[in-house]
């Protein structure tokens, strides 16, 4: 027979490491859940920091989109616009027809004041950037304010692209726009007549509208 007194160090030794790797399992275990926990108000912080840095950019986003267009846009009623427009202006305005060149009560304007959306009266263009482009058409190189229009991509001539102007508040059709002008801009803003009144500078109320009547229609 052996003894086991022999053997009883080695066991005893075996026992000791396996009880210490366990508790060195559980304590590592332990850090790991307390290090855990105690990261979640960080993690917390930084969930919030990164929304709070989305909504911010969603609200740059949305003051830069109201900056540009600072136009309130309004519901026309269509059957009321036939009643007070001509029926060139309503051609014109909510079917983006084109009146002829040079048949238009603008095109030789020189008066100084404000040319008004003949829809809904809003200040689309001034005097001041009104210039004889030769076209039949009156002609401007800037809008009082680039939030007054919306440009539009127009392939209703398949072999001419053009970009159509339109006023931002109704969406009533003014003309197109082309690259063509005079410096600085070098922009041509055809504009129909039919599509605008103008008012005096000296005019503190708005001006009845001086519109063509009755002249065909054609394209610009």
């Amino acid at each position: 027979m052996f003894s086991l007194s022999r053997y009883a160090p080695w066991a005893r030794n075996i026992a000791l490491s396996c009880i210490a790797n366990k508790h060195r399992g559980n304590l590592n275990q332990l850090k790991t859940g307390v290090i855990a926990i105690s990261a979640l108000p960080y993690a917390r912080c930084f969930a919030d920091s990164r929304q709070g840095g989305n909504d911010g950019k969603t609200t740059n986003s949305t003051a830069r989109a109201n900056m540009e267009n600072k136009s309130e846009k309004i519901t026309v009623n269509k059957e009321e616009l036939r009643k007070r427009l001509t029926p060139l202006q309503y051609q014109v305005t909510q079917e983006a027809g084109t009146e002829r060149p040079f048949t238009g009560c603008y095109n030789k304007h020189n008066e100084k004041g404000m040319y008004q959306c003949i829809v809904c009266h809003q200040d689309l263009f001034s005097s001041d950037t009104k210039y004889d482009s030769g076209c039949g058409w009156p002609a401007f190189n800037d809008v009082v304010d680039k939030g007054k229009v919306t440009l539009h991509r127009d392939a209703s001539i398949p072999e001419r692209i053009r970009t159509e102007v339109r006023c931002a508040r109704c969406n009533a059709h003014m003309g197109h726009v082309f690259e063509d002008g005079p410096k600085p801009t070098r922009k041509r803003y055809c504009i129909n007549s039919a599509s605008i009144e103008f008012v005096q500078a000296d005019t503190t109320t708005s001006a009845q509208a001086i519109s063509p009547q009755g002249a065909p229609i054609a394209q610009q």
